[in-house]
């Protein structure tokens, strides 16, 4: 594991659930918090993130129900992280006071943000770092007929944990942000299993490239494997949708209001997001 601490951030807007379990699910996803660990008290992380125990509680809750983290009682207990596996439910679709980005903006916005994370990569992985991206590349091969959403989690893992040891923590946000919308929208494009050995491969290149430590090595992974995802949106933008008219592509990806997710948590479903 990384060894550098990982900071929360105060919370100032009217999601603040939201905010709380996008905080809490891009640090296990960065791997700051793997399964077995326990995240930090629910004290801790009401001062540090500047909201109230029960809306910690309440995202605890939420992830619990997900299967994301387990709470228990007494001097021995806490919120441990049990899976690494986010289900789509608690994914944010967009960052607080911004637009849902088109899929051609996110591929375009994601190129730069990861080449540079990719090259302080390269120089500053340890190898606990290496551990993580091997980590990732092993749930990924291990079941290739997984649903198409847990193949996305496990590629998107390989590069949270490429993100977090690059050590820019600036960078590796923008990097989530703009794989928390991508793993929705790329529903419509990774929908076949053929492709994860592909993507497996890319992988592995890439993290060969990275343990080499040489700029001009990862820059030309880092281009193919970019690339590949790049030409599979340009296919499918060429390509005609099959059953579905314009309301059906406003409801598979358009935002859900807040007072509509709030709604559903209240009717006891923890949901970020509700297609």
């Amino acid at each position: 594991m990384n060894d550098t601490p990982w900071r929360f951030y105060p919370i100032s807007n009217p999601r603040a659930f939201e905010e709380v379990v996008d905080q809490i699910t891009f640090a296990i996803r960065s791997g700051a918090f793997r399964p077995g660990q326990r995240l930090p008290l629910v004290e801790e992380l009401s001062e540090t993130m500047g909201v109230s125990r029960p809306t910690i509680g309440e995202a605890i809750r939420a992830l619990s129900q997900a299967g994301v983290l387990v709470s228990q009682r007494g001097a021995s207990g806490g919120v441990t992280v049990v899976s690494d596996n986010i289900p789509d439910t608690m994914i944010m679709r967009q960052p607080s006071g911004w637009r849902e980005a088109a899929l051609s903006e996110l591929i375009e916005a994601r190129r730069p943000i990861e080449m540079k994370l990719a090259l302080l990569a390269g120089e500053r992985a340890t190898e606990a770092d290496f551990a993580a991206m091997r980590y990732a590349i092993e749930q990924l091969s291990a079941d290739p007929k997984a649903d198409r959403l847990r193949r996305i989690n496990y590629d998107h893992l390989f590069h949270y944990a490429m993100g977090r040891a690059a050590q820019s923590e600036l960078l590796a946000y923008y990097q989530h942000q703009v794989l928390e919308q991508l793993y929705f929208s790329l529903r419509e494009v990774v929908d076949d299993e053929k492709h994860v050995q592909g993507i497996v491969d890319l992988h592995e290149e890439t993290l060969t490239a990275l343990e080499s430590r040489s700029p001009s090595r990862i820059e030309a992974a880092m281009d193919r494997h970019l690339r590949w995802m790049e030409d599979k949106v340009a296919d499918s933008r060429r390509k005609p949708r099959k059953n579905a008219g314009s309301g059906d592509r406003r409801r598979a990806l358009g935002p859900t209001s807040a007072r509509a997710r709030i709604g559903a948590r209240r009717r006891g479903v923890p949901r970020l997001d509700a297609n």
